[in-house]
């Protein structure tokens, strides 16, 4: 268990370092230098690997109790299929793609199940406990987190994704020369968890694998079960991996939008100078 949260955390601080890569020796020495980007995936995928190891001799139970951010992956053998899909969310990002493919068939992605499925950070108002900070009403006087204009024009008309996720306001905040009417409106409380992965996320990661190694037809089915769940219509077979690639982003940004990986994705691809 320590072990794939170890392995959730370090991901994120590599998300964040990317080419700088991060700290994996933890011996207390300030000057031990940082591991290469290459060498900081070896260590997520290691402690991945050994968690998974150890989940599958572990019985039947845990010997201590999860929260609720976990109902459905509370026992080491329903755990594993949360580690895998870390494993999974790691190797796209590594671009080892037939990695990815065999940790999502082990993982908890369905294309029948809710794209809600999955595990997350839970908040309440109890003693000692945390609100979601990213959560403020989007009709506030002063918001502090708004959609960028493009997220409207982009968005497919009856796109749920869009209209669950957004709420255009009368007054237009501008920061940083940025203009926009659009608050966000992803967490409808204080106390709504926050994502750490969704079955959503997988089904996508899933199209993005098989585009890179250019299993175009697959990755249009799972690009399609994603735009049904959010009320849209089908995309046809795609040209080429670009243009496959292109439309995986558009979905990623729309059924991912404020749970942090835009950024990180078009970044991946070399697209940062498109936002």
């Amino acid at each position: 268990f320590a072990k794939t949260l170890m392995a959730y955390q370090l991901l994120l601080n590599l998300n964040l370092e990317d080419a700088n890569g991060i700290k994996t020796d933890f011996s207390g020495g300030t000057d031990v230098p940082f591991a290469t980007k290459a060498q900081s995936f070896t260590f997520i995928n290691t402690l991945l690997d050994d968690a998974n190891t150890a989940l599958g001799t572990a019985g039947s139970t845990f010997p201590f109790k999860l929260t609720s951010g976990f109902s459905g992956f509370d026992t080491p053998s329903n755990f594993i299929k949360f580690n895998r899909a870390l494993k999974a969310r790691a190797a796209v990002y590594n671009d080892d793609f037939t990695t990815a493919l065999t940790a999502l068939g082990s993982s908890f992605l369905s294309t029948s199940a809710s794209m809600n499925l999955g595990v997350f950070f839970v908040y309440s108002t109890a003693s000692n406990d945390l609100l979601n900070t990213i959560y403020e009403s989007p009709t506030a006087s002063f918001v502090k987190f708004r959609a960028h204009k493009s997220f409207k024009t982009s968005a497919e008309v009856g796109d749920t994704r869009y209209t669950g996720k957004v709420v255009v306001t009368a007054d237009s905040a501008l920061f940083n020369g940025l203009q926009t009417n659009l608050s966000v409106n992803v967490f409808k409380t204080a106390t709504d968890p926050f994502p750490v992965i969704r079955n959503e996320e997988l089904i996508l990661l899933r199209a993005e694998a098989n585009i890179g190694l250019g299993n175009l037809g697959p990755a249009q089915a799972d690009i399609n079960v994603v735009r049904a769940a959010a009320g849209l219509g089908t995309v046809g077979a795609f040209a080429n991996a670009a243009a496959a690639l292109t439309q995986l982003l558009h979905e990623k940004q729309y059924s991912l939008f404020c749970e942090g990986y835009r950024w990180i994705d078009m970044r991946h691809y070399g697209k940062l100078a498109s936002l």
